[in-house]
């Protein structure tokens, strides 16, 4: 990804992420999430082209705990345009983030969805997650 890519991401990820489609993203889906994971992490931030198009991204980070023996890759945002779903983009972008968290010395690979985006979690179950962690949040409503 480079600087450029920015806005074409940012756009790809609206289309994506929509508040109709996920109400309760934890994360939010906004300029300042893309520009502050870009800036701290682009070497983990990567893009899919086809024909000079961006047809999908993927945004990651590195973290490293003291008094740990885990360095964990963590794939924060995956997005692959719905035109472009199911014909191995996702797969080359997944497979090209872990080889570089591989190289940095990531001993452990996470990756966090909803539990009800079925077609992220068979993206990566079919990627080789088996270990499936619960997580509970909950939310209430302020504006009533």
């Amino acid at each position: 990804m480079r600087f450029e890519d920015l806005k074409e991401v940012f756009d790809l990820g609206e289309a994506l992420f929509t508040a109709d489609d996920w109400p309760i993203l934890y994360r939010t889906w906004d300029e300042y999430e893309i520009m502050e994971r870009f800036i701290s992490d682009e070497e983990y931030c990567l893009v899919a082209e086809i024909d000079g198009k961006i047809v999908g991204f993927l945004i990651g980070s590195m973290i490293k705990k003291r008094r740990s023996r885990w360095i964990y890759g963590y794939v924060i945002w995956m997005g692959v345009a719905k035109d472009f779903q199911h014909l191995g983009v996702g797969k080359k972008m997944f497979q090209a983030i872990s080889r570089r968290f591989k190289k940095e010395g990531v001993t452990m690979l996470m990756v966090d969805t909803s539990a009800e985006n079925d077609l992220a979690l068979a993206f990566f179950q079919k990627n080789g997650f088996s270990r499936r962690e619960e997580h509970v949040f909950l939310f209430k409503n302020l504006s009533k």
